[in-house]
């Protein structure tokens, strides 16, 4: 067994922990069965371009649709390229043993712009009221927030709240304007409202795990 699927595999240890997302191991099997058959001439800084570019194409889509809603299309094609490149860039980097404190940031910075760029443009988008989006918007950096203060300290980088992690993140980024459709775009009240008490909800399950793991931290260190 190589290195790099050593390496992953101990990722993979602590799939089923509270810290992990519903679609984490299936994604780590993703990454372990494609990452080794990208081509030589696809660098991971290509890769991270790539999900940069994905998330363009979704927030374009998403204004576009104020005037056509036949682009509504491309968002989940921009999703699925911003999660190829986001997934697949760190773990090519490792393999090939390009990894570093610069191409680190490079990456993080990326995907998070990405992610931030296909949420504001929610806001402008007919899917979403202005109000729900700024909800969501809150969530999602707050929840990043937490996850880099847990890398920093030496903890697991990624986490899920809830089984909820970015890639679960991005699916429903992808489906939200077809369930949208779906609903009514006019029946912007009730969607506002539902945002806002699955916003709630989602800030009161990130305090509770913020306590239970200061409650941990300080039991560890007694």
């Amino acid at each position: 067994m190589g290195r790099f699927a050593e390496f992953w595999l101990k990722q993979s240890a602590g799939a089923h922990t509270p810290d992990r997302s519903f679609l984490a191991p299936l994604q780590r099997r993703a990454v372990l069965w494609l990452a080794p058959k990208l081509p030589d001439a696809l660098s991971p800084g290509d890769l991270t371009r790539l999900g940069l570019l994905g998330a363009i194409i979704a927030a374009a889509a998403l204004l576009l649709c104020r005037w056509r809603f036949e682009f509504v299309y491309l968002v989940p094609i921009g999703v699925a390229l911003n999660w190829f490149g986001a997934t697949f860039d760190g773990p090519l980097a490792e393999r090939r043993n390009e990894t570093g404190a610069k191409v680190g940031l490079a990456e993080h910075l990326t995907d998070l712009a990405g992610l931030l760029l296909m949420i504001v443009a929610y806001a402008f988008s007919p899917f979403l009221t202005f109000e729900a989006a700024a909800l969501i918007l809150v969530c999602y950096l707050m929840f990043s927030a937490y996850t880099y203060i847990r890398a920093a300290t030496g903890h697991v980088e990624q986490m899920a709240l809830i089984g909820v992690g970015a890639t679960e993140f991005r699916l429903m980024l992808a489906l939200w304007p077809f369930a949208s459709l779906a609903i009514g775009v006019d029946r912007a009240g009730a969607l506002t409202l539902a945002t806002a008490i699955l916003a709630t909800m989602a800030i009161a399950a990130l305090v509770l795990k913020i306590v239970i793991d200061a409650q941990k931290i300080a039991s560890a260190g007694n």
